[in-house]
């Protein structure tokens, strides 16, 4: 009668992780170049690495693209998506989701042209130097968060370079700087003209729902299992995205 007991307990539980398994996980992600981005072609680094975990996870998933990381969060939030990635943290996402292990780091920058820099670390940068960044973005948090002088939000990065550079109603932009440098969407990010000054480097990371962690009892220190296996194999020690390894496999 034990040993029947045991089978049963043990069939059951299998049955329940297979459904587990069986169930996909909805993974949203921003238009965030170079980090993700929508493409039939080479994925982005982002989804490339998500991938890759949810392989070694032996997880069903879906991706879909969003416009940008207020809508993702919003699509977690009311319980369209599951999660979403590359972000990193802030207390607005924790409220509602649990964010992983870091997977990739990157450096958020300020942006000058090279005709008009300002210090970051002058008393008088905050109150008198005109700053933006992306909608949506924690670096516009931050920057709000620390009471810069902020002017508007803006949806892109092209938005960004043409206000910094040809319009220059801002006299610094502040974000990633992978994001800002990869674009080529303006003549100064192709040829390199601008300042860059590090002002501090952030980790990226998958958030995951709390709805749906407390349906997957476990998941998460699986999920963190599956992204050290991933940084092992197809990341160098930077952990960024310029020592990625496409073909690790």
């Amino acid at each position: 009668m034990q040993l029947f007991s045991r089978v049963m307990i043990t069939l059951i539980v299998s049955l329940l992780v297979s459904q587990v398994k069986a169930d996909p996980l909805r993974l949203v992600y921003p238009n965030f170049p170079p980090y993700t981005y929508a493409s039939d072609e080479q994925p982005a680094a982002g989804n490339f690495l998500v991938e890759k975990i949810m392989q070694v996870l032996e997880q069903p998933y879906k991706m879909a693209p969003v416009p940008n990381y207020k809508r993702a969060l919003s699509d977690v939030q009311y319980g369209v998506a599951d999660g979403f990635f590359f972000a990193s943290q802030n207390s607005q996402r924790d409220a509602i989701a649990e964010f992983s292990k870091p997977i990739v780091y990157n450096n958020w920058s300020w942006f000058f042209r090279y005709d008009s820099y300002f210090d970051p670390d002058a008393n008088n940068f905050k109150t008198d130097v005109k700053v933006a960044s992306i909608e949506g973005t924690n670096t516009l948090r931050w920057l709000n968060t620390h009471h810069f002088k902020v002017v508007g939000k803006q949806k892109n990065v092209t938005k960004l370079a043409q206000l910094l550079f040809d319009l220059k109603r801002i006299d610094a932009a502040f974000l990633s700087a992978d994001v800002f440098k990869s674009s080529h969407v303006h003549p100064n990010l192709v040829s390199g003209e601008y300042i860059e000054v590090v002002q501090r480097s952030a980790p990226f990371g998958i958030y995951i729902s709390k709805a749906y962690l407390e349906h997957h009892p476990g998941f998460m220190q699986d999920l963190n299992r599956a992204i050290s296996e991933v940084q092992n194999k197809y990341l160098d020690n930077t952990y960024s995205l310029s020592g990625l390894k496409r073909n690790a496999d």
